[in-house]
């Protein structure tokens, strides 16, 4: 083979210099960006089917099940495999926390109803009952630190959710007085007091609905 020959690039090699490079600079290869997708999306599933199993055995044993040790011999891994996945242990608590306020935010906000007094009676039963079916779930959810940014997130939906029923109730300070009831009781855990709560608040939206309807 002639010294020529030697130093020219194959075509293959042409292909990727062309893909790889732009008059911007050189860029990654299509080849490269499938593999990291691939690689992430591998990743995902291992971290969700942990905390699928972090998520079962918190109900059915409650908080001691969370053991990192217990969960990796659980799992047939190593604890590395857990720390990867969440960084720390108060990771994978955050991680559950975030999963358990996703389900309230769709048991409540999915709800429709023409009536908003009806409408916000359903919403209370609904995350009443979400709070009640997992008492774990609920216990860590309102754990301070581990709980906080889920309960922001749940609060932010909840309100929305209030100011689509009646537009303006988000200004008018109604939404947060009914969620600040709600988050209160849900927080105690009893259904006494969250159904004492209730009355109180649907009296208040109940008045507050009709002034907004003889005003328009």
């Amino acid at each position: 083979m002639s010294t020529h020959e030697r130093d020219r690039p194959d075509e293959a090699g042409a292909d990727v210099a062309a893909t790889t490079a732009s008059p911007a600079g050189p860029t990654l290869a299509p080849q490269g960006d499938a593999y990291r997708r691939a690689r992430e999306q591998a990743r995902s599933a291992v971290s969700d089917g942990l905390l699928d199993l972090a998520d079962v055995r918190l109900a059915a044993e409650g908080p001691a099940a969370l053991s990192m040790r217990r969960l990796a011999n659980a799992a047939g891994c190593s604890t590395m495999v857990f720390y990867s996945a969440f960084g720390t242990k108060a990771g994978l608590l955050q991680a559950l926390a975030r999963r358990e306020a996703e389900r309230w935010i769709d048991a409540a906000t999915t709800l429709a109803d023409p009536d908003p007094v009806v409408w916000l009676e359903a919403v209370a039963g609904a995350l009443r009952a979400a709070a009640a079916e997992r008492p774990h779930h609920r216990s860590l959810l309102f754990d301070g630190d581990v709980g906080a940014d889920a309960v922001a997130r749940l609060r932010d939906a909840v309100l929305e959710a209030i100011d689509r029923a009646v537009p303006g109730a988000e200004d008018d300070g109604v939404a947060e007085a009914v969620w600040a009831g709600w988050v209160g009781a849900l927080a105690d855990g009893g259904a006494e007091r969250f159904a004492q709560v209730q009355r109180g608040l649907g009296r208040l939206w109940a008045g507050y609905v009709a002034r907004r309807g003889a005003a328009s």
